[in-house]
C-alpha cells in the first residue's frame, strides 16, 4: 500500500484534495493533512514528524499568498525531511506528451498545456487554462481558472496571472508580476510589476 500526503492549509488545499481523489490509484491511501501555522506564520511540522517518508509520495497546497513563498517554504521543509514530491494532474486535463512537468505541479480540470511546453516546479495552474504551445513558466507561478496563455510565452518566477486575463504569444513577463487586471497583456513586462484593479496604472516595485 502507498500513501498520497497532500498536507498544506487553506481554499487551495481543499480543492488540491477533491482533485487528487480523482487522480489516486485503488491502490493508494489519500491523507489530507492540515500544517497549522503560527502567530509568525511558521510551519507546525508536528505531523510531519508522525510519517515515514519511504512509504509514499507528497503534495504541499497552498495559496498565492505571500507571492507562493510560503508554499515554497513548506515544500523546503518536506525535502529536508527526506519526503519525495509529486504532481496533481487532473484526469481531465490535456498535456501533450513532451510536456516537462517538474514536482509539486497542479494542473487542474479540463486545462490544456500545449506541446514542447515546460511547467517549473511549485506552479499551479487552475481549471480551464489554456496554455499555448513552446511555453514556458517558471516556478511557483499562479494561473487562475480560465486564463489564457498563447504560444512561446514565457512568464517570470513567483509571478501571478488572474482571472480574466489573456496573455498573447510570445509576450515575457518578467519575475514576481501581479496580472490582475482583466484585460489582454500584448507586451513584454518588467520584473515586480504589479496590474492591481485598485489602480488606473501598472506599479512598478523597485529594489531599494
Amino acid at each position: 500500500m502507498a500513501f498520497k500526503w497532500l498536507i498544506g492549509n487553506g481554499d487551495f488545499l481543499d480543492l488540491a484534495h477533491h482533485a487528487w481523489q480523482d487522480v489516486s490509484d485503488d491502490g493508494d491511501t489519500l491523507q489530507r493533512i492540515e500544517i497549522s501555522q503560527h502567530r509568525d506564520h511558521s510551519f507546525d511540522l508536528a505531523p510531519l514528524e508522525k510519517l515515514n517518508p519511504e512509504d509514499g509520495l507528497m503534495f504541499v497546497a497552498i495559496d498565492e499568498r505571500f507571492g507562493n513563498f510560503k508554499r515554497m517554504e513548506l515544500m523546503q521543509a518536506a525535502m529536508l525531511q527526506g519526503f519525495k514530491l509529486t504532481s496533481c494532474i487532473h484526469p481531465s486535463a490535456s498535456i501533450a506528451r513532451d510536456v516537462a512537468l517538474s514536482p509539486n505541479v497542479y494542473i487542474g480540470a479540463n486545462s490544456v498545456v500545449g506541446h514542447g511546453c515546460r511547467i517549473d516546479f511549485n506552479t499551479v495552474i487552475h481549471a480551464g487554462v489554456n496554455i499555448g504551445p513552446r511555453t514556458r513558466l517558471q516556478s511557483s507561478c499562479w494561473i487562475d481558472a480560465g486564463v489564457q496563455i498563447g504560444q512561446s510565452v514565457e512568464i517570470g518566477a513567483n509571478s501571478i496571472v488572474r482571472m480574466g486575463a489573456s496573455v498573447a504569444n510570445g509576450v515575457r513577463i518578467g519575475k514576481f508580476c501581479d496580472l490582475g487586471w482583466p484585460r489582454r497583456y500584448s507586451e513584454d513586462i518588467k520584473n515586480k510589476t504589479v496590474f492591481d484593479l485598485r489602480y488606473d496604472e501598472p506599479i512598478h516595485v523597485y529594489e531599494p
